[in-house]
């Protein structure tokens, strides 16, 4: 989960006509012509105009952040740092920029910094839903429940309606497996915004948690009819077949194929020790599937070897099986629906 940043700093000066030699000041033409390429989408040769107008005196906060929102943009992010840091000393207290580092430290992968600068923007403003909804969304990646719990219910008590405060609390939930709890908040998105693809999704995984295949094949369905791309459609297309298969008795697996049992109990052992199963399969199965990480997709009875099916059979999913002896050689399995 990534919590999203309610705040945009960045703009754009649209010129209209060509940029002409003038006497204006070297950091201004620059700045013009920086922008004329961001209007153009040419945001690379952007940012060289832009750090020549630095480099010439440009310095206020709001220049500062808009360059700074295109190193953004750009991944780069400790440039884009540097000049949120430069902005907040040349005009303090400016609540989007807090909220802005926040979203660098993020990307960056350091939470505890992006935590700081977000509590910053928090303390200018306690009143702001948005912010304490984001703040909650980082205190939940960083497994603080308490402080998670804290901010968005504070965030519903401002503005019930707060859409990111319900997606997070239905994570929340989801995380402690309160599953009809996380599907309220995630049905209370869908009441505020119907064709919000993910809220349906995240309905029907909680209702496959619960087997209740029925329900969840509904709101995949739903999902389906609002997805707005192709990874969408795609993502929920996988999602509906496995769902009827599971309906239609169908099982799932992935297996690890090698010729002797010194192999095997080799694998085992790593699997043991929490090493992962599909990149064992990648690296050391000699089946066809390997690069699939052993996937079997769905199959029937009576589709694969008695005895691997009734070694799937045996297992709950997610467990791994002991070591299968087969004619091609050693097999262990994991069960995965």
């Amino acid at each position: 989960m990534v919590a999203r940043f309610s705040f945009s700093v960045f703009a754009v000066l649209v010129i209209v006509g060509p940029i002409r030699a003038t006497d204006e000041p070297p950091m201004l033409l620059y700045t013009l012509r920086g922008d004329s390429l961001v209007v153009r989408g040419l945001f690379e040769e952007a940012l060289g105009e832009y750090e020549q107008a630095l480099a010439a005196g440009a310095g206020s906060a709001r220049f500062l952040n808009k360059v700074g929102e295109l190193f953004l943009r750009n991944e780069q992010y400790d440039r884009a740092s540097e000049l949120y840091h430069r902005s907040l000393a040349e005009q303090p207290g400016q609540l989007p920029v807090y909220s802005k580092l926040g979203e660098v430290f993020l990307a960056k992968g350091r939470l505890d910094s992006a935590i700081h600068f977000v509590e910053q923007a928090l303390r200018l403003a306690p009143k702001a839903t948005m912010i304490r909804s984001s703040l909650g969304g980082l205190y939940l990646k960083a497994s603080n429940y308490e402080n998670a719990r804290a901010q968005l219910d504070t965030a519903l008590l401002i503005d019930p309606a707060n859409p990111e405060a319900h997606r997070f609390l239905g994570f929340y939930y989801t995380e402690l497996d309160s599953l009809t709890a996380a599907r309220r908040h995630f049905e209370s998105i869908i009441s505020a915004f119907p064709d919000d693809v993910e809220a349906h999704n995240n309905i029907a995984f909680l209702y496959a948690q619960e087997r209740k295949y029925g329900p969840a094949l509904e709101y995949y369905q739903r999902a389906k009819g609002r997805a707005k791309n192709a990874v969408e459609l795609h993502s929920l297309n996988l999602q509906i077949e496995a769902v009827r298969a599971i309906m239609d008795g169908k099982m799932r697996a992935r297996y690890i194929l090698v010729k002797t049992e010194a192999e095997a109990k080799d694998i085992e052992l790593r699997l043991k020790r929490g090493e992962d199963f599909g990149k064992q399969a990648q690296q050391f199965s000699v089946a066809s599937n390997a690069p699939y990480g052993g996937d079997t997709d769905f199959f029937g009875s009576g589709d694969l070897l008695p005895k691997f099916e009734e070694a799937v059979l045996s297992l709950g999913i997610g467990d791994i099986s002991g070591i299968v002896a087969v004619p091609a050689g050693y097999l262990i399995i994991q069960r995965t629906n």
